[in-house]
């Protein structure tokens, strides 16, 4: 699939080619299927591999997010490549326990040292599935325990949306190399976009500090197995079916917020601030009717599909159409 590169925003050639520089090690195996192709919607998937040639568009600035993410991955795997032992010793590990790091070391390396600290940087591993084949490349691996680097927003922090997708990943890399990966958990190292010192002193839940750590529990082998087999079946019965055939994208799937319910004291002023604000229709309509007497107006606002637009088949989604059209 190629792409129609627009310039709206008069991006200076020095930006422009670090923008579009793709690093990304393509496979060509075939019937082959990443890890984050199997954990994109099934419709996604699907759709999106039905995408005419030179039917997408992108414009240069909207890919400032990946540039951003991979710069910020290979300065962390050139800093373990190159300078792990410098700033170790500045971060106070004495000298024995620094001769033990091993990066990227053959199995054969790891048994003949003694108390060995294994360093796996950027290792994509295969595993055959019927006639499919899986591929994954984690960002770390060290000591037994998967790590992935996330450039994100604190509200990603704060409501925990995508922990699930966290410990699908890390299952599936644990899955791919049971050798390397012996923790049941995967440690996402954050590193926060947006971070805020007032807001850290203001709020105990905001992250309290620009650089933080969670850990997410991973989900057993045999879970793993069958989660893989499931998807790869479901990918199989709908590869050829028409777009109405295909299962929708949930509300989940979208990145979408759940609905908000807007009372406003004058029907004829609904394009400004609301008077108040609901999670629920009933609670919206209760205070509607019982509080204000039927005084005034309740509108729904729905929460925007955000997945829609990172997707290549949102020009040719009959789901999609419906939001944008």
């Amino acid at each position: 699939m190629s792409i129609n590169l627009t310039n709206k925003h008069n991006v200076p050639l020095a930006l422009a080619v670090w923008l579009v520089a793709d690093n990304y090690d393509y496979q060509a195996v075939e019937n082959y299927v990443s890890v984050t192709s199997l954990m994109r919607p099934l419709r996604q998937l699907v759709l999106s591999a039905r995408t005419i040639q030179g039917s997408v568009e992108s414009d240069l600035a909207d890919f400032a997010s990946r540039a951003m993410g991979n710069a910020l991955h290979d300065s962390i795997e050139k800093a373990w490549l190159h300078h792990h032992q410098k700033s170790m010793e500045l971060l106070g590990y004495p000298k024995e326990v620094i001769d033990r790091v091993l990066i990227n070391p053959s199995a054969e390396l790891v048994s003949r040292t003694k108390d060995a600290i294994p360093i796996y940087l950027e290792q994509r591993a295969f595993k055959k599935v019927g006639k499919w084949t899986i591929g994954g490349k984690f960002d770390m691996v060290a000591d037994g325990i998967v790590h992935d680097n996330k450039s994100t927003t604190a509200y990603t922090w704060l409501t925990g949306d995508k922990d699930k997708d966290y410990q699908l990943q890390g299952s599936l890399y644990r899955w791919l190399n049971p050798d390397k990966i012996t923790e049941d958990f995967i440690r996402i190292n954050f590193i926060f976009t947006d971070w805020s010192k007032v807001m850290a002193k203001s709020d105990p839940k905001y992250p309290q500090a620009k650089v933080l750590a969670k850990e997410v529990p991973l989900l057993s082998l045999q879970e793993t197995q069958d989660w893989v087999e499931g998807k790869l079946a479901q990918i199989e019965m709908y590869w050829d079916k028409p777009d109405a055939a295909i299962p929708e994208c949930t509300d989940d799937e979208l990145w979408r917020a759940p609905p908000k319910y807007k009372y406003y004291s004058n029907p004829a002023k609904t394009d400004g601030r609301s008077t108040k604000n609901f999670d629920s229709k009933a609670e919206a309509d209760r205070f509607w009717k019982v509080d204000k007497g039927g005084v005034g107006v309740v509108i729904p606002v729905i929460g925007e599909p955000k997945r829609c637009n990172y997707c290549d088949a949102v020009g040719h989604c009959q789901q999609a159409r419906r939001y944008f059209s």
